[in-house]
């Protein structure tokens, strides 16, 4: 994460904005939104497809493209997009290409809309035989991991959820959620299965008295304590949502204001992540 905060303090300073778009057009579409003077970064071909990433004069800009036989199937570009091909961002783009639905290969391709924080995702695409974008995966404030979980030779793709991010802390101390997603039915799906898991009750109940001790001081700018509302975090997320509100009200002191805001406010959150309702529901 630290080159992307790096390639932005060189590039745009502190402040940026983020302006994506998609399409299928020819080379010498006049919508662009890049600049005419592009420079050729990236080209790797795969089978029959050639894969390139540029970038204008001032790397403002960025644009991928992919081609077949000369024609070209799919461009994406925009003002702070920066892309990798594979997973990550070590610049060796040794593997983005992989196995991951178990039928042929497919292409990743890394995207970082710019700015300290948010967002990443990974495009995903059948580029054998007939060319197909499967997906493309938030990730939002954290890069994503592609891991074979299960050990069925078909990878997952584990992430971090950030619907917490700046809300009861700074980013540094925000709560998050791991989040698995499986290849279903020609998408990716939360994959429950791999993220439920029995609560560690005995741990927790240790925890129980420092957090009280912390609610009652009150002096921590992390209020309510970090730890506390990632533990909750992770019980929701992990399948154990009734103990993670139970946890609250044990760890609560009756007498401590804030309880009602805090949950209020937790909730909301929850229902805006992209992943728990789908979590939920499966």
């Amino acid at each position: 994460m630290w080159k992307k905060v790096a390639l932005l303090a060189i590039i745009f300073g502190v402040f940026t904005l983020s302006f994506p778009q998609s399409a299928l057009a020819s080379e010498a579409d006049e919508s662009d939104l890049c600049s005419k003077d592009i420079e050729r970064i990236v080209e790797k071909k795969a089978g029959d497809y050639r894969i390139r990433i540029s970038h204008d004069g001032a790397q403002i800009c960025q644009r991928l493209e992919i081609f077949r036989q000369g024609q070209i199937v799919y461009r994406e570009e925009g003002i702070d997009s920066h892309y990798s091909l594979g997973s990550d961002w070590d610049g060796h783009h040794k593997h983005f290409l992989m196995s991951l639905t178990g039928h042929g290969a497919q292409l990743v391709v890394s995207k970082w809309t710019g700015g300290a924080h948010c967002c990443n995702s990974l495009l995903i695409f059948d580029v054998r035989g007939e060319f197909r974008k499967i997906d493309e995966i938030y990730g939002g404030n954290y890069d994503l991991e592609i891991v074979d979980l299960d050990h069925d030779g078909i990878p997952e793709i584990r992430l971090l959820d950030d619907f917490l991010a700046y809300l009861f802390s700074s980013f540094a101390y925000s709560a998050k959620a791991d989040v698995v997603l499986r290849y279903v039915n020609n998408h990716y799906l939360v994959a429950p299965e791999l993220m439920k898991k029995p609560a560690r009750l005995k741990a927790l109940n240790a925890k129980i008295p420092r957090w009280r001790k912390l609610l009652r001081k009150h002096s921590d700018p992390e209020w309510p304590p970090s730890p506390f509302i990632q533990a909750m975090t992770d019980l929701i997320f992990t399948g154990n949502e009734n103990l993670a509100f139970k946890l609250v009200d044990q760890v609560w002191p009756p007498d401590v204001p804030g309880k009602a805001d805090f949950l209020k406010s937790y909730r909301t959150a929850l229902v805006d992540s992209k992943y728990y309702s789908k979590f939920v529901g499966r």
